[in-house]
């Protein structure tokens, strides 16, 4: 963090606080900046191996106001900056005088969403090629564990004593329904609506989980000046036609089947596959590992050369995956061993000799 940052102020008179929030509100907007300083905003730090360090910061470190200049003297805390000035474009450029407007903590972070993901944001899961359905532009699905996660819902216990800090809040999604989305996105339409905010989003609930289950996503829909909403510029009501993540010109196709894959992949036929699959495990194995289940695919080639083929794309399909990529060294051992080299060459016939091999390895060889 540069060390300008940590004194950084900003000074405001009469005419600057009339600006952000109308020449009438003056007084309700110096309360505002008042209050500030006691509404914790929920920031969320992630490690390179993918682990995170969720927290609370303020918006507002300071606020002084100097009776004879007439003066507003403004401090905002340092470890927001990096969200207020667009560095890179992993970063969230705000509109310092919308955030400040914002009354509910839940539209602070709804808000951050909408600037992060209003422009040319493409959401993709790694399943368009198998299913045919590619996201909009600007629609954001949110797994239900990550949303509760980063609107901070969950209980949270002092690791030290086991007291319960913080209570778990709104259960189900009826109660976020009510409690965040309905608030955060009125808060926002009547901003944008008036001007004074570029961002707003619409919401539905993704699919359940089991006949009967619990909803296991969100989706938000976001609205910006520059991409507005199609139809009706109002949040989504009941006859409305509804809301639709995917595509128009997209439409759902079957699934290739396991030879389909097989004939599709840049190996196929190819000479030295025995080197290229040598190639791909020694990535995530080690020298003993991959001694032996060299020795288990050199026999399976013997009955059948597509079993070379058949390794080499379960381990590509594998590495596509967004939860692969970003886990440990052990994790992505752990997965090629009992799931690419096990459950995931069953779709394509491999006889049961990999599938009791890690055990058998465990017990002889470890």
């Amino acid at each position: 963090m540069p060390e300008n940052w940590k004194e950084l102020y900003f000074y405001m008179t009469d005419r600057d606080l009339g600006i952000i929030g109308g020449q009438k509100n003056i007084r309700y907007t110096y309360d505002v900046l008042t209050k500030l300083g006691m509404k914790f905003f929920p920031i969320t730090y992630h490690r390179p191996n993918g682990s995170v360090i969720v927290g609370r910061i303020h918006w507002v470190d300071t606020f002084f106001y100097d009776e004879e200049k007439d003066i507003y003297a403004i401090r905002i805390s340092p470890e927001i900056m990096p969200l207020l000035i667009n560095l890179t474009q992993n970063f969230t450029t705000f509109d310092l005088g919308t955030a400040m407007r914002l009354r509910s903590k839940y539209t602070q972070k709804l808000y951050e969403l909408c600037c992060k993901y209003g422009g040319d944001y493409r959401f993709s899961d790694g399943q368009e090629e198998t299913t045919g359905n590619v996201y909009k532009k600007r629609v954001v699905p949110i797994a239900m564990e990550y949303f509760r996660v980063l609107f901070n819902l969950n209980e949270i216990r002092d690791k030290k004593t086991g007291r319960v800090l913080q209570e778990s809040s709104y259960e189900s999604y009826k109660d976020i329904r009510s409690n965040i989305l309905q608030v955060a996105q009125n808060e926002l339409y009547d901003l944008f609506m008036f001007h004074a905010s570029n961002v707003w989003f619409d919401y539905q609930a993704g699919p359940r989980k089991g006949k009967g289950g619990k909803t296991s996503s969100i989706i938000i829909y976001v609205y910006t000046r520059e991409n507005p909403k199609e139809g009706l510029c109002r949040p989504w009501q009941k006859g409305d036609e509804e809301l639709w993540p995917y595509e128009p010109e997209y439409i759902e196709k079957k699934r290739k089947t396991p030879q389909q894959k097989l004939h599709a992949n840049i190996f196929y036929g190819a000479d030295r596959q025995e080197e290229i699959v040598i190639s791909l495990l020694s990535k995530y194995l080690s020298r003993r590992e991959l001694t032996y289940y060299m020795g288990i695919i050199n026999k399976e080639a013997r009955l059948c050369y597509d079993s070379y083929t058949q390794v080499i794309q379960v381990i590509l399909e594998k590495e596509k995956q967004p939860k692969f990529k970003k886990g440990t060294k052990q994790y992505k051992r752990n997965n090629i061993i009992e799931y690419a080299l096990q459950e995931n060459l069953k779709e394509y016939g491999t006889t049961n000799r990999f599938i009791s091999s890690r055990n058998y390895f465990l017990a002889n060889y470890i």
